[in-house]
């Protein structure tokens, strides 16, 4: 068997394995219970969702004026969807600061790759390819913020829904309330819900469109809480108050959890601390012990391993110790 074949063999075993990777992660994601709730969620709208006639394309655009995904490429779409979460997210600077951090993950990989003996494609690819990495890394820490001070003020939100349904107020005017004198980022989306509300969108709409472009689970159930009340009746306030207790108990175990693994991300830290404060001690103290590694063709190779090795490392324990409890 000649090289040829080796390499056409490897390459069809290495695909055959990459798909079969592919698939089981997409399994792992479809049984998520983030995901089948969805599912579910998504086929009882399906099946309840009434034949209504269609809206002109005036009305179309003046409800949705930045998601004409259809008129678009895929790839376009994609990038359109993820903008617009984006700015959901983080408001006007979120593209801005992506930005930066991306063109600066650039630079520096750049620089770092020329200390090894690479061809220019191959540094030019790692470049882009942490580049890539940087974008979705600043992206996840937007969200995770977002997330976290929404989270924060949900509860008292719902509580001011809960007193002012109890006072006879109609959930339309206790949602334009709720947009004006909670906080911040609660304040900005129960706004916008209450400005489409008052212009005369209907509420299942804005409640499904908001929880579509939050993708936060205590949302989600105040939205699903609101359209089963709105059709099948019964006492709001009540089924509001326990909302907000169950909405509470998530925020305490997420807190319960964010302090039992403090042990876990604190020594992370440390350990990824420890090889950069060894070698600026040795380049005070023994500088040329330092040159082997840095002016050498093997010293090259040994940082690169070392680099990635560290990076999977700590990918691993942040893994391991972040629990993702907000979905």
């Amino acid at each position: 068997m000649n090289a040829a074949n080796v390499v056409a063999a490897g390459a069809f075993f290495a695909i055959l394995i990459a798909g079969f990777i592919v698939r089981a992660v997409r399994e792992i994601a479809r049984q998520r219970p983030s995901a089948r709730i969805r599912s579910r969620v998504a086929t009882l709208r399906d099946e309840r969702r009434p034949i209504k006639p269609e809206r002109d394309n005036s009305e179309q655009q003046l409800l949705h004026p930045k998601r004409r995904m259809g008129d678009q490429a895929a790839l376009l779409a994609v990038f359109a969807a993820w903008q617009e979460r984006v700015r959901a997210v983080s408001g006007s600077g979120g593209m801005r600061a992506i930005s930066v951090v991306a063109a600066a993950a650039f630079i520096a990989s750049l620089i770092g790759t020329s200390f090894a003996s690479m061809t220019p494609l191959v540094r030019l690819l790692i470049s882009v390819g942490i580049a890539g990495i940087a974008v979705r890394a600043a992206y996840r820490w937007l969200v995770a913020r977002f997330r976290r001070r929404f989270l924060a003020g949900f509860p008292d939100t719902l509580d001011l829904v809960i007193r002012a349904v109890r006072a006879g107020i109609p959930v339309v005017q206790a949602i334009s309330t709720a947009g004006v004198e909670s906080e911040e980022p609660v304040r900005a989306t129960f706004r916008t819900m209450g400005d489409a509300l008052l212009v005369g969108a209907e509420l299942k709409d804005v409640l499904q469109q908001a929880a579509a472009r939050l993708q936060i689970s205590d949302f989600s159930f105040f939205s699903v809480c609101l359209i089963l009340q709105r059709e099948t009746g019964g006492n709001l306030g009540d089924t509001l108050e326990n909302l907000s207790a169950i909405v509470r108990s998530r925020r305490d175990i997420r807190a319960k959890s964010k302090a039992l693994t403090a042990e876990g991300r604190l020594a992370s830290k440390m350990i990824a601390a420890v090889p950069f404060t060894l070698m600026a001690f040795l380049y005070i103290v023994n500088r040329p012990y330092l040159e082997t590694l840095t002016h050498t063709h093997a010293g090259h190779k040994i940082l690169t391993l070392a680099a990635v090795l560290l990076t999977i490392g700590l990918w691993m324990i942040n893994k391991i110790s972040n629990l993702d409890t907000s979905r």
